[in-house]
């Protein structure tokens, strides 16, 4: 046998193994490192080179074995490196290992994931939240919950609320689709939303809540789901051009629940391809509903598609509470649901809103239908969504919405009505935004004004264009044109709200900044479309001098509303409407007690001029009279049943709580000026202003009650008061009472501890205006203006307090941007509780748009009911 040598290299961890030996002689291999390398070995049983244990570690196998010593987590495969020595996963080592689907969270062993963390499924997720794209996340609608449940603030919940008609539009010429807030019953059950029975078309009028046929629109007896949430009705023939109404009766969602209020749509045959709506489908992408099929392309002229971020930009943008990045493609879906298209772009959502914007017809190009209809002008090209990260829930969170219009306005009106927030109007007065009180499903809002053409009392709208009129106006509008409002009202808006006779009303007032104001305009409408029904003022108010109004407010079956007046005797005006429009009516002539005065009647009356002029300190003719040259009404306010209001005069409040004119009735009003040193050492704010009014323009900017006392705060020459009465402080004689406020029941609170002591300014002589005092979730919010900080918030759960240190500070100056945030709007609260928010707009002025902030009225986890889970 022919003898040779046997030569064999293998690399084992990095290691060059060199075996050598005789073949077929009997004497065994043996082994050597080759030339250069270590000598050690990672089968030798020693713990030598950089192994960190016996034959282990460093270039050497991973340890991976409990005891085994380490010197970082990646010698230790499962598990992790403490103290030189490889331990087994847990649930507190900060590091994704062993079941975990997040850090220290999710799998079979560790507790659920917050969101934003790692999912494999829901039930890696802390209850409500679900598992969506591989995240833990919150709920965006409710289809992504189970049957049962409801997607609410974030959560899917048990569903014990009522489902709504979103929108009705025409996706092809013989087909109706309407969409509703939350996943149906789908199937043609007598509570099911395939039943043709639970639908009645009539061409819009007065009473959206009755629906009357109409003969030209018929409904066919074909109806398919698109989806959970919406339905194609087909018709047998296309209807004729108009306005139309949609009624739905009978229909539950998947929990039983039957359909509330709103339970109609408006829609229209023709006109201007529109986008309809926006949601998320995720954290960079965007579902986007036009109200027609469109042009598929993708990239080609007039195409709602596109595939790079070049072409994307000259057909979308996105802006609002964070930066989105760029638009990078935008696919259209294939039909039935080819009015879609889905965007993906750069940057990741926050919890705030967004608006999508889309390029319009306006200079003959813009996205098309396949039809051939351009898209509409603003507000048509425009919608809003809530972003899928996680929920704003305080000042610290950023803001809710940024420039929410995507237009600059700089200043806007917030209030909240049946129970969500409205937020408008925009630059060219044509479009509010309606949200959940958590933020959540917003709507983009339009506007129907009806114009007076009687005459009957008063006066008539003075715009020659037909009705209706889709604006309020803005500064600079075309006159006798649909930029202006049906009385040609030419600047910005106030919204309110309160009840009638049990109904919640939205009010709306305008501007004429020539004078001549005579209308008010108000909708009991909760749908997209805001029916705005006029009231004539012409029978209680000389609108000659009456340009805008200062404050508007609801109380005891009765809104009030202040107006500001410069120069002449009759300054400022105060009215009282004692009756809304009827249902069935396009407006209400209101019968008035006369614009130069006179006996209030309110058997006979609409509408009351309650003489503020004649008011103690208040009026230019009061006793003492009001000197200054324009005189408005800062606030109206209720505590105990009765009306309180003021201006740079004093404060006033009713001594009855159906108070009549203070000429004819002058015992129905009392003066209530604080009698305190401090308030007479330091004179009140005026302004020249008469129109555009802000809170700083105020010289009492808001009134809040809290916890039985109420809350006032003062803007002085020289810094801002916060004042509170305690009423029993005084109990007599007549008309003091131990339940009212009176002139000697006024302390100064939070005094400063230095500099000048008569102010409350919390030590900060750059808090020049008190702006905001509110009221949520068991506290008191106090916020100052400031140029030089930014804006600031406190806030006091004390029942009573006094100084100081019984506030405590929220959302840093200026909410972490002092440059941009120097100065609050008009805020406003809705719910109660854990389930109540403050929203505060906050700017920096003309030509820095308004942002919108919000803050959960409670913050305390124990206060807090448990959250319910959903399984899919």
């Amino acid at each position: 046998m022919r003898l040779g040598r046997l030569l064999v290299v293998v690399w084992v961890w990095g290691v060059a193994w060199v075996q050598a030996g005789c073949s077929g002689c009997g004497d065994p291999p043996v082994t050597y490192g080759l030339p250069g390398s270590p000598a050690e070995t990672c089968a030798d049983g020693l713990s030598n080179g950089d192994e960190t244990d016996v034959d282990c570690g460093g270039s050497c196998q991973p340890c991976g074995s409990r005891g085994d010593t380490c010197q970082e987590d990646a010698d230790c495969p499962v598990g992790v490196c403490t103290d030189g020595v490889c331990v087994e996963p847990s649930c507190t080592d900060g590091v994704k290992n062993g079941t975990e689907t997040g850090v220290d969270c999710g799998g079979s062993s560790c507790p659920a994931c917050s969101v934003g963390e790692t999912c494999g499924g829901d039930a890696d997720c802390e209850s409500p939240y679900l598992c969506l794209e591989g995240v833990c996340s919150r709920c965006t609608e409710s289809a992504q919950c189970s049957a049962g449940y409801e997607c609410r603030e974030g959560g899917c919940v048990e569903d014990d609320f009522a489902p709504q008609v979103r929108m009705a539009f025409l996706p092809g010429s013989t087909v109706l689709r309407v969409r509703f807030s939350e996943p149906m019953r789908q199937d043609d059950s007598a509570a099911g939303i395939l039943n043709p029975d639970n639908y009645c078309v009539e061409l819009t009028d007065e009473t959206p809540h009755a629906c009357t046929p109409s003969d030209a629109f018929w409904l066919g007896s074909v109806l398919t789901a698109v989806d959970p949430s919406t339905v194609d009705i087909q018709l047998p023939f296309a209807p004729g051009g108009g306005r139309y109404t949609v009624h739905v009766s009978g229909v539950v969602d998947r929990a039983g629940n039957a359909v509330g209020s709103p339970r109609h749509a408006d829609f229209e045959m023709g006109g201007p391809l529109r986008l309809m709506s926006a949601s998320t489908l995720g954290p960079n992408r965007v579902l986007v509903t036009f109200s027609r099929p469109v042009l598929p392309g993708p990239d080609a002229a007039g195409s709602a598609g596109c595939t790079s971020s070049a072409t994307c930009a000259s057909r979308y943008r996105l802006s609002g509470a964070t930066t989105l990045g760029a638009v990078l493609s935008a696919e259209v879906r294939p039909a039935p649901r080819d009015n879609e298209v889905l965007l993906t772009h750069a940057v990741f959502q926050g919890g705030g809103q967004y608006t999508v914007l889309a390029v319009n017809g306006v200079d003959g190009d813009g996205l098309e239908s396949v039809w051939g209809e351009r898209l509409g002008a603003s507000p048509l090209d425009r919608a809003t969504f809530t972003g899928f990260g996680p929920l704003v829930s305080s000042l610290r969170d950023g803001p809710v919405l940024v420039d929410p219009f995507a237009d600059g306005v700089a200043s806007t009106s917030v209030v909240a009505y049946r129970g969500r927030m409205y937020l408008g109007p925009n630059a060219n007065g044509t479009r509010a935004v309606g949200m959940d009180q958590d933020g959540v499903r917003p709507d983009d809002l339009a506007f129907r004004f009806r114009k007076d053409t009687q005459k009957l009392a008063g006066s008539r709208s003075s715009n020659s264009a037909s009705a209706p009129f889709p604006s309020i106006g803005f500064a600079g509008c075309q006159g006798n044109t649909y930029q202006c409002g049906p009385d040609n009202e030419d600047g910005r808006a106030l919204f309110a709200s309160g009840t009638f006779g049990g109904t919640e009303w939205l009010m709306m007032g305008g501007t004429r900044s020539g004078g001549g104001l005579d209308y008010v305009y108000m909708s009991r409408d909760d749908d997209v479309t805001l029916d705005m029904k006029y009231v004539d003022l012409g029978q209680a108010l000389d609108g000659t001098s009456a340009r805008s109004f200062s404050a508007l407010g609801f109380l005891g079956g009765r809104a009030y509303l202040g107006v500001p007046i410069s120069g002449g005797t009759r300054r400022p005006e105060l009215l009282a409407l004692l009756r809304a429009p009827s249902e069935e009516a396009e407006g209400l002539e209101a019968r008035g007690n006369g614009a130069r005065g006179g006996v209030c009647k309110p058997s006979v009356h609409d509408v009351c001029n309650l003489a503020a002029h004649r008011m103690p300190g208040i009026g230019a003719a009061g006793s003492p009279a009001n000197p200054a040259s324009t005189v408005g009404i800062d606030f109206v306010g209720e505590f105990n049943g009765k009306l309180y209001l003021g201006n740079n005069g004093g404060l006033v409040r009713a001594t009855v709580q159906q108070p009549l004119d203070c000429e004819s009735s002058p015992s129905h009003w009392v003066s209530i000026t604080p009698s305190a040193p401090e308030y007479r050492a330091r004179q009140s704010v005026t302004t020249e202003k008469v129109m555009d009014l802000e809170p700083s323009d105020r010289a009492w900017s808001r009134m809040a009650v809290f916890k039985g006392h109420v809350y006032l705060g003062r803007n002085t020459s020289v810094g801002p008061q916060l004042w509170r009465c305690d009423p029993d402080l005084v109990s007599g004689p007549a008309p003091a009472s131990a339940q009212d406020c009176d002139a000697g029941d006024w302390v100064l609170v939070a005094a400063n501890g230095q500099g000048d002591v008569q102010l409350s300014q919390f030590d900060n002589p750059g808090n020049t205006r008190l702006t905001l005092l509110a009221v949520n979730g068991g506290h008191l919010y106090v916020g100052f203006d400031n140029a030089v900080d930014g804006v600031v918030v406190y806030r006091s759960a004390v029942d009573v307090p006094a100084s100081r240190s019984d506030f405590t500070g929220l959302g840093g100056n200026g909410f972490g941007q002092p440059a941009v945030h120097t100065r609050f709007g008009d805020a406003a609260s809705v719910g109660s509780g854990d389930h109540g928010f403050l929203y505060v707009p906050v700017s920096g002025g003309p030509g820095t748009p308004v942002r919108l902030y919000r803050q959960r009225g409670s913050t305390t986890p124990s206060q807090a009911a448990p959250p319910r889970r959903s399984w899919r």
